[in-house]
């Protein structure tokens, strides 16, 4: 509008305008299409050590051991449900349990944080007000992860370097052991075995013997959840076209089944063909 009114002031016609700005108009409109046109940034993307993590997903019947003193210890038991975040970058774990009848609740946030070359490790439970952050490295292929966190210990009245170790032994079973570094010897302060849910087992290279009463239909396949289908929840993997599966239970528009690959998940029910029509 100023442009167009300094023209007006000085007595030029608007003919005369529009020859000599058009140019310049056409111009500035090409850059504002062009960034309009702009393709958003690129965003990360997993990596293998994030691929690592969804070995540790699923449902986990946990025993566990606390060691307070030596020759002293307590015995607990408890269930972890572990899931991927959208994503793929974090794995969260919510735990339930008791210690000498004690309810006990806690939560985990792990992952792996590339531009730091490292996992990073969140932890806070139902006993105690500190926060625990730990920072560490994965070795064996995935199946053995170390992390380091240093807090304040609420009994101990003192601050305590944890050293926290996670051993995937087989695809079904885990066991993680937590010990007090702080001074100069390794104090072993708790352990546990992780067993997954009967109704989620993976057998891996296992051929199911059947009887199997379905196929997988579509040509795309379908996406199977090991721990049962869950709000902003990633599928664990996906099943091939035509893979046959024996039906365990059906649940609405969710089914368990077991594959002829030994894979126990829940897939849509709408995705099983019966075999022979």
């Amino acid at each position: 509008m100023l442009a167009c009114g300094h023209f007006r002031r000085q007595g030029w016609h608007m003919s005369t305008l529009t020859l000599k700005t058009l140019p310049a108009c056409l111009a500035l409109l090409i850059v504002r299409v062009l960034s309009a046109q702009e393709a958003p940034p690129e965003t990360e993307k997993p990596s293998e050590h994030h691929q690592h993590l969804k070995m540790m997903a699923g449902t986990w019947d946990v025993k566990l051991k606390r060691h307070h003193a030596p020759g002293q210890i307590v015995k607990g038991t408890g269930v972890e449900i572990a899931r991927m975040q959208p994503g793929g970058f974090w794995l969260i774990s919510d735990f339930t349990g008791t210690f000498a009848g004690m309810k006990f609740t806690g939560h985990s946030v792990l992952g792996y944080e590339a531009h730091k070359k490292h996992y990073t490790g969140v932890w806070t439970d139902s006993v105690a007000s500190m926060l625990l952050i730990s920072e560490g490295q994965c070795e064996k292929n995935g199946h053995l992860n170390t992390m380091i966190g240093k807090a304040y210990d609420p009994i101990k009245k003192r601050m305590t370097i944890y050293l926290q170790v996670t051993e995937i032994k087989d695809a079904n079973t885990k066991t993680f052991h937590m010990y007090d570094t702080s001074g100069k010897r390794k104090v072993l302060m708790m352990e546990a075995v992780y067993k997954r849910r009967a109704n989620e087992k993976i057998i891996n290279g296992a051929k199911s013997k059947g009887p199997f009463t379905h196929t997988i239909a579509g040509l795309g396949g379908v996406h199977y959840y090991l721990g049962g289908p869950q709000q902003a929840r990633p599928p664990e993997g996906k099943f091939k076209p035509g893979t046959r599966v024996k039906l365990v239970r059906k649940a609405g528009s969710y089914s368990i089944v077991q594959s002829e690959t030994g894979i126990t998940a829940h897939v849509a029910t709408a995705a099983l063909k019966p075999i022979g029509e």
